[in-house]
């Protein structure tokens, strides 16, 4: 029997589908980075300011390196923000969000980033320091989730043998205090490092933090000779753990 072929008016319409979908002609990507966009107040909204930008994009598409080598995973390399009320949140399974302690979100993004992590997102939560900046992100967190608690996560939870068995929780420092090789926290009010989370009814980790650590600063400084491999080489394996686990459920 011959063969149907596909008629060339047909064809050309895939094909132009195609490079709509990939204008480089190449295969989409399996993973995209999305950086959270949230408002915060006094600090900047939105635009060119605000904390959400701290290590941006450097961090962003180096953590996204090391990632494609660590797994093998085709990953989008480019930096990815995205705002909370933007509709493409709900394309991305894993989102990033720096600085939180300075998070002030308003009704309608606390209702999005609910509706968001509902719906199967994930939130990872990094580098806030001390009892103010964690008393805002719980404040910021119950305007999301009233009924929910943050809690610490066992180091026996999935989330840290995803990929890597990860079975510590390690400080990962800012970029001046690694490379000057004294102190690793930042503010004395509280300075053990948390890994903490909140879930969903089927116990799914809806949201990681990484509170105490700054993971986007190694991802940032990786390539400074100044900084130890030992904490870069720590937040990558945790940040890889994370997606896998975000991917995964």
């Amino acid at each position: 029997m011959a063969k149907k072929l596909i008629p060339l008016f047909v064809l050309f319409v895939l094909v132009l589908q195609i490079r709509a979908d990939d204008p480089a002609g190449k295969d989409p990507p399996e993973f995209v980075f999305a950086r959270l966009i949230y408002s915060s107040g006094a600090r900047g909204f939105y635009g060119g300011g605000g904390s959400w930008r701290t290590d941006y994009p450097a961090a962003d598409y180096k953590f996204m390196y090391g990632i494609k080598r660590l797994s093998g995973v085709k990953v989008q390399e480019e930096e990815n923000p995205v705002r909370i009320m933007d509709p493409k949140l709900f394309s991305y399974p894993y989102v990033y969000a720096v600085e939180v302690g300075h998070m002030n979100l308003n009704t309608e993004e606390a209702a999005q980033l609910r509706e968001y992590l509902m719906r199967g997102g994930f939130l990872h939560a990094d580098d806030f320091w001390g009892v103010y900046e964690y008393q805002n992100f719980v404040n910021q967190m119950r305007k999301v989730f009233p009924e929910r608690a943050i809690e610490e996560l066992p180091l026996d939870h999935e989330i840290f043998h995803t990929f890597f068995d990860v079975d510590t929780v390690m400080q990962i420092p800012n970029v001046s205090n690694a490379c000057r090789g004294g102190r690793t926290w930042e503010n004395p009010t509280d300075t053990k490092p948390r890994i903490l989370g909140i879930k969903d009814d089927t116990g799914r980790v809806m949201v990681v933090v990484t509170y105490n650590s700054d993971l986007g600063d190694a991802w940032e400084w990786m390539d400074e000779p100044c900084y130890p491999e030992y904490y870069s080489g720590q937040s990558y394996r945790m940040g890889l753990n994370f997606i896998i686990y975000a991917m995964s459920h």
